[in-house]
């Protein structure tokens, strides 16, 4: 457990050199899992968002109300070690959007949402709400509803909880890959009501093809899958840039390549992966794995030929290069996946300390 002093020098540090630059984490307790809140920096962070509440009969409820419910008290209690810091409660994710095409249909429907989000609010001493609706008007995964009314639904949604919550604030994540959420959104009336869009601009993999956390689009890659090509994108459909908030994966992804060329992108499979970064760190000091560096992605991915096992991770040099953008930008700041992805906080020092 980090001591009162060692957070208090840590919150110096972002209140410091940082202070105009949002640090936004998510803390899952959506498996029902109690969460160490111990394990917390507060003073490196300026938001927690807690995931997830999920939806039914139109209401934003807690699915596990004992663990939920002590999660969040702990969570508040970060507010002794950092008062700046602000806690939001997030609904849906990419497993409990199910319901929001339903609820968002009619104006009751999203009446009674609202109020039901205030409600938790109020009840937890929370600072806000985050809405992680995956994915209004179109597939993406998940097995959730969609429909053609989603993309006015969507901005009504938030218009309504912005009228419920005058005085809260209000964020949103949206998928990272501009060209397949867009089209199915009113962003620049969205921006209206929010005080930060969360791009999930992590994972870039398409069409059999393996790309990993861009910052920038390699050659022959679609433009769009990167967080350049998303902040690109997001700003020109109306997004202010002091909203707009990058996506960073605290996470690997495996692939299964086709060939034992480290080079190639064609993929095969996508494989399950347990044991997060502590097990990156592991394979990357074997012999049997080689790191690579994607020089124009600015993204590191280990590779195994004779596995032919493809890695895409995020590693020091990779956060700082996306931090340094934020900063060129003059973007809100950055977001990312989930703070117990990140073992001893490697990556989150990386971006905090000067």
């Amino acid at each position: 457990m980090k001591s009162i002093v060692t957070t208090c020098l840590s919150l110096l540090i972002v209140l410091g050199a940082q202070a105009q630059t949002v640090i936004i984490t998510y803390a899952g307790g959506y498996r029902g899992n109690l969460i160490d809140t111990r394990q917390i920096e507060a003073g490196r962070l300026t938001h927690v968002l807690y995931a997830f509440a999920t939806l039914e009969s139109n209401r934003a409820v807690l699915k596990y109300p004992k663990t939920d419910a002590l999660n969040l008290q702990r969570l508040a209690a970060l507010k002794q070690l950092n008062p700046r810091i602000k806690l939001l409660l997030s609904v849906g994710g990419l497993g409990w959007s199910r319901n929001f095409s339903d609820m968002a249909l009619t104006e009751n429907g999203r009446q009674a949402f609202a109020q039901s989000c205030l409600k938790l609010v109020k009840q937890f001493r929370l600072d806000g709400i985050d809405i992680d609706w995956e994915f209004p008007g179109y597939p993406g995964g998940g097995g959730n509803i969609y429909r053609p009314e989603d993309k006015r639904n969507y901005t009504l949604l938030f218009k309504t909880l912005r009228q419920a919550l005058p005085n809260y604030q209000l964020t949103t994540a949206v998928d990272g890959w501009a060209t397949h959420f867009l089209p199915h959104s009113e962003m620049d009336q969205v921006a209206q009501y929010v005080d930060y869009v969360c791009l999930m601009t992590y994972n870039f993999n398409s069409g059999g093809m393996a790309g990993g956390h861009f910052l920038y689009s390699p050659p022959n890659w679609d433009p769009a899958g990167s967080v350049v090509g998303a902040v690109k994108a997001f700003l020109a459909a109306g997004v202010p840039k002091e909203k707009l908030v990058i996506g960073v994966g605290f996470f690997p992804a495996a692939l299964r390549m086709r060939s034992n060329d480290p080079g190639d992108r064609h993929y095969l499979a996508k494989l399950p992966f347990r044991g997060g970064l502590t097990k990156v760190y592991r394979l990357a000091a074997q012999k049997s794995y080689g790191r690579y560096w994607d020089t124009v992605g600015q993204a590191p991915y280990l590779f195994n030929p004779q596995t032919r096992v493809r890695i895409a991770y995020e590693d020091i040099a990779s956060v700082k290069a996306k931090f340094r953008y934020i900063q060129q930008q003059h973007l809100a700041g950055l977001m990312y996946w989930d703070y117990f992805s990140d073992p001893g906080q490697r990556l989150l020092k990386a971006i905090t300390d000067p």
